[in-house]
């Protein structure tokens, strides 16, 4: 092996990036400004979106109902959003740490509007300190292995 080619343990330390998605692969989103309208305001505290309102129009409007319902669902099946692309596509200031955190808000969200749960979901603490600005995909993952991202 030449000194310019890189070794297999040398490669090892590289992780792929995760595959790049963005909200035009949400089913509907395309065609439906309502359903855009909503993913962009709904996690967003100075809009206040009312979701109780929310749930009584998707009793009354069938079609909407669906729409949403399919890209909910979507979104839980594929979890294909990571914090940053979230935070892309809603502009939201909700300070969430984890994509299980993400995950579970949505979950609740669609428990409250298509099951039984009986109250829209609880905001994370808007008091919260934000996560750090070097809170990349690395790092969180690199803390999720037990280990600081400067020990690989």
């Amino acid at each position: 092996m030449s000194e310019t080619e890189p070794s297999a343990l040398a490669l090892s330390y590289f992780r792929a990036a995760p595959a790049l998605w963005s909200a035009w692969d949400i089913p509907g989103w395309r065609e439906d400004s309502h359903l855009r309208t909503f993913y962009t305001c709904f996690l967003h505290p100075n809009i206040g979106w009312d979701l109780v309102e929310e749930k009584r129009r998707l009793a009354r409007d069938a079609a909407w109902a669906a729409r949403l319902r399919t890209s909910l669902e979507y979104l839980l099946e594929q979890q294909p959003a990571t914090l940053g692309t979230w935070h892309s596509l809603t502009q939201a200031d909700l300070h969430l740490y984890s994509e299980g955190e993400l995950y579970g808000y949505l979950l609740d969200l669609h428990a409250f509007l298509f099951g039984d749960h009986p109250s829209p979901p609880d905001d994370p603490d808007p008091d919260r300190p934000t996560p750090p600005a070097h809170w990349t995909y690395w790092t969180r993952n690199s803390w999720r292995a037990g280990r600081a991202p400067w020990e690989h």
